[in-house]
């Protein structure tokens, strides 16, 4: 059985560019319209999302639009960044950064969630998300952090090189899980597509 899983990053969202991980803001008009052309003519069986605003509100207005089944799971939601909320990179210690990019899961900022802690709930919502669906095609309305995380887990990227993935505003990530007892066989359809309709 094959399930397919696309990851939708949220739109810009309002309030400028900065450390936004539990911090709530709302998508900008420019990140409503960049979702509008990511999602054009395209159809899913199901619908997830973060609860943050940035991806709940798209995710409710598509639901309203198409009929598709919504649900929330806030295991999507992106990191927590502790006291690097709400700041720009230039507000940070410069070494403090590096370490955190060089090695997340042992330089967790100040009052941050672990990246450990992280990657298991990705994990765990990853598997509620095969339990619940399988062969389904599911979009997953999410955030960048959330989608690098699926490098790391499903095609062994080490954690210290994923934030080398560029994920683009709006962009979608498709796997494909071939559901086998008693593993799964995940593969990488495409990553980081913004252009509609492909």
């Amino acid at each position: 059985m094959k399930t397919t899983i696309d990851f939708l990053r949220h739109g810009e969202a309002a309030g400028g560019s900065y450390y936004r991980g539990s911090t709530d803001d709302l998508l900008s008009e420019h990140g409503w319209q960049q979702m509008h052309n990511t999602v054009a003519n395209r159809q899913w069986d199901v619908i997830i999302s973060s609860p943050l605003q940035r991806c709940q509100a798209f995710a409710q207005y598509l639901h309203q639009q198409t009929n598709i089944p919504l649900s929330t799971d806030s295991n999507w939601q992106e990191i927590d960044f502790g006291d690097w909320e709400g700041k720009i990179a230039e507000q940070i210690n410069p070494a403090e950064l590096m370490l955190f990019y060089q090695d997340p899961i042992n330089n967790t900022p100040t009052n941050a969630e672990s990246f450990n802690i992280f990657l298991s709930r990705i994990q765990l919502a990853w598997e509620n998300l095969l339990h619940q669906y399988a062969g389904k095609h599911i979009l997953v309305i999410s955030h960048a952090g959330v989608i690098r995380c699926l490098f790391s887990l499903f095609l062994d990227l080490p954690s210290n090189k994923i934030f080398n993935l560029q994920v683009d505003h709006a962009s979608l990530t498709r796997f494909e899980c071939f559901n086998a007892d008693p593993a799964n066989f995940i593969t990488l359809v495409f990553y980081n597509l913004t252009q509609p309709n492909l």
